[in-house]
């Protein structure tokens, strides 16, 4: 009796240890080297306003223009706590109730140049993954260039 068992545990195992091996296997084959997933990368562009933001935990940015859609005008940037000539900050896009992206900005005063990383998201926003050169205008207006896309 005590061998039967010892069989079907060795059975049981060995039948799980093959339909990981497979499953590793039929994901390996779908990422192999060359290929590259369908997420075109594409130009992105915004403007924002930072009239309500001086440097304070819950001081806030808001977009007056986009070519992201899911980033209309109104949609709001939250940093952490700035510097007196700089900013190395979390960040979180707020889109409206459900949307959000959280990512990181990093920008000298001084120069008025930096740049920020946008890696995820939920709502509208998810798999929201941005990369863009940030430059001041003029007044409390700030740019966004670069590139982003929306990862499955």
């Amino acid at each position: 009796m005590r061998s039967r068992r010892t069989s079907t545990r060795v059975l049981v195992a060995a039948a799980s240890l093959a339909a990981v091996a497979a499953a590793i296997l039929a994901v390996a084959a779908s990422a192999q080297p060359g290929q590259r997933p369908n997420h075109p990368v594409k130009p992105f562009h915004l403007t924002k306003n930072c009239a309500h933001y001086f440097g304070g935990i819950g001081d806030y940015c808001t977009v007056t223009s986009s070519n992201l859609p899911a980033l209309a005008d109104g949609t709001i940037f939250y940093m952490q706590e700035a510097g007196a000539t700089s900013l190395d900050s979390d960040t979180v896009i707020y889109a409206g109730s459900g949307n959000s992206a959280t990512g990181h900005c990093s920008l000298d005063f001084t120069t008025g140049l930096g740049h920020c990383s946008i890696f995820g998201g939920t709502g509208t926003l998810e798999g929201l993954h941005a990369s863009v050169d940030v430059s001041y205008i003029s007044g409390n207006d700030w740019a966004w260039d670069g590139t982003y896309r929306f990862k499955n």
